[in-house]
């Protein structure tokens, strides 16, 4: 029924099993997203064919692997410096003591999340917390960030106030975006889009033509970049690797490049790529050197 009424509305499909076989592996409302953009006013564009839909999806599905490695390391370098700093200025049990933060309510939020995966790692036997909370009773600012989701981690970071300090006047939160190589600002906003798009690709869900609701500030460099589409977050993991790991930029960004041309047909444009994305992201200038 599916399949027909695919068909009804226009869509070219050469090979019915095939189509089937999409289908049963992909609900049909997931795949809708990914046709958005080849149809109008209820039909299918002249000439779209089932590939077209599955070439989009699957460009997609490659996409949120690329970007779910991308940010892994930012992940762990938040946790590890949150904790670094904030252990070091505050103390180990720093992250529990609500005068460090500005926003009660939000510190409140923030703390029943950590209780639970607090309580989730204890009941899953996790070594460091079975350990602490058995031989301190809690667990010190550089054992929990390990269970922190990184939205918690997000979440704290953006709320530190300037009471969190060091003796000498610096706040934690500028130590921490220092580490970073940007504003505090910045970080924060960059920590919370990329919380937003890691979970995004932790669930599955397209990011392909996707409206952000959750943005990231640019740098005032790349104001032209701006956008609701993927194309700012690729700007954002683009400036963070050129601040921590310059030399890994270029095969993530050439790993992009690969992916896409692998599904040349699928248009770029409704992820906010502009027509030079290649040159901005540095694989032209790159490739023509040799590689």
């Amino acid at each position: 029924e599916q399949v027909r009424r695919l068909r009804d509305r226009g869509l070219i499909i050469s090979d019915e099993s095939k189509a089937v076989k999409l289908l049963s592996d992909t609900n049909y409302y997931r795949l809708r997203g990914y046709w958005i953009t080849l149809e109008q006013d209820g039909r299918f564009l002249p000439g779209t064919m089932l590939d077209d839909i599955r070439e989009t999806y699957l460009l997609d599905r490659e996409l949120r692997l690329w970007l779910w490695a991308a940010i892994g390391p930012v992940e762990i370098k938040a946790r590890t410096a949150f904790a670094y700093h904030l252990g070091t200025a505050c103390g180990p049990l720093a992250h529990k003591t609500p005068g460090l933060f500005e926003n009660n309510a939000a510190y409140a939020r923030s703390m029943r999340g950590y209780a639970k995966e607090m309580a989730r790692a204890e009941r899953d036997g996790v070594p460091c917390v079975v350990h602490n909370l058995r031989k301190y009773g809690d667990l010190p600012i550089w054992a929990a960030v390990e269970i922190m989701s990184m939205g918690t981690v997000s979440q704290l970071y953006g709320n530190l106030s300037d009471h969190a300090a060091y003796p000498d006047g610096l706040t934690v939160n500028k130590a921490i975006a220092q580490d970073f190589g940007v504003k505090q600002f910045l970080l924060k906003s960059w920590l919370r889009h990329l919380t937003y798009i890691r979970n995004l690709c932790g669930h599955h869900s397209r990011i392909y033509n996707r409206t952000m609701t959750t943005r990231a500030t640019l740098l005032k460099m790349d104001s032209r970049h701006d956008g609701a589409k993927a194309w700012p977050t690729i700007i954002t993991l683009m400036r963070l690797y050129q601040r921590l790991w310059p030399e890994q930029w270029h095969d993530l960004a050439c790993g992009l490049a690969r992916l896409i041309d692998s599904h040349p047909t699928v248009p770029l444009e409704p992820m906010g790529f502009p027509a030079d994305w290649r040159f901005i992201l540095g694989v032209v200038r790159r490739e023509a050197g040799g590689e």
